[in-house]
């Protein structure tokens, strides 16, 4: 009897020793700094800078219903054509004939009707929802007639981004009574409820011509075109 109670006895000490050893924490530590992970800190964040124009760059500004800005190198000079459309161009003063190269604007509101051809430049309702339903990497002529069909293929290339959005992309690299080395790009982008005609025929050679514009020239220009909000 006096056996069993002494290792009762013993038995209940150790379980108060237990008790107490887990209430425990060590020397320094409050039980509020194991309950409370410290967060992990959060980056501020960065402030985004837009693109500055180099130095002597003008921007042209449309503010009608289909509005838009461009921004171009003070040599060269942009000239409304009709209501819709805008082109730009290369300052010379050496009567040469056309002028080999040049970027253009067209516009054409989603309510836009008429009857009058080339009143939008570059613009044919046709021939826009043939290109508009081509695949990216298919290749189409606007002319069933296969003396000029070439001179009238486009291929439709991945979309870019212009103004913050994609916009449908199309080549044609001999358009028609243009010099030879000359690539036409096209861009159409929809918003604002107007379909924006965005493109221009730009020199893939050095041809030396007055009024000149080479593809590393056409793409900066091109990539300051903005949609007004």
């Amino acid at each position: 009897m006096i056996a069993r109670t002494q290792v009762s006895k013993s038995l209940i000490i150790l379980i108060i020793l237990f008790l107490g050893v887990a209430g425990c924490t060590p020397a320094g530590i409050q039980p509020a700094d194991l309950a409370t992970p410290t967060a992990p800190s959060i980056p501020s964040p960065i402030a985004t800078v837009e693109a500055t124009l180099p130095s002597g760059w003008e921007t042209y500004t449309n503010s009608g219903q289909c509005g838009y800005a461009i921004s171009y190198p003070s040599e060269m000079e942009g000239v409304s054509q009709g209501t819709y459309s805008w082109s730009l161009s290369v300052s010379t003063a050496e009567p040469s004939g056309p002028v080999p190269n040049f970027i253009y604007v067209s516009v054409i509101p989603d309510d836009f009707q008429s009857s009058e051809p080339g009143a939008i430049y570059n613009y044919d309702p046709v021939e826009t929802q043939t290109l508009l339903s081509m695949q990216v990497g298919e290749s189409k002529s606007l002319r069933d007639d296969p003396t000029i069909a070439p001179a009238f293929t486009y291929t439709r290339l991945p979309d870019t981004t212009l103004s913050s959005q994609a916009a449908q992309t199309y080549e044609n690299t001999q358009p028609w009574e243009f010099p030879s080395g000359t690539k036409e790009i096209r861009y159409y982008l929809k918003a604002n409820g107007c379909t924006y005609l965005v493109g221009g025929y730009m020199a893939t050679v050095g041809s030396g011509q007055p009024g000149a514009i080479d593809e590393a020239l056409f793409n900066q220009i091109i990539a300051t075109f903005r949609v007004n909000s």
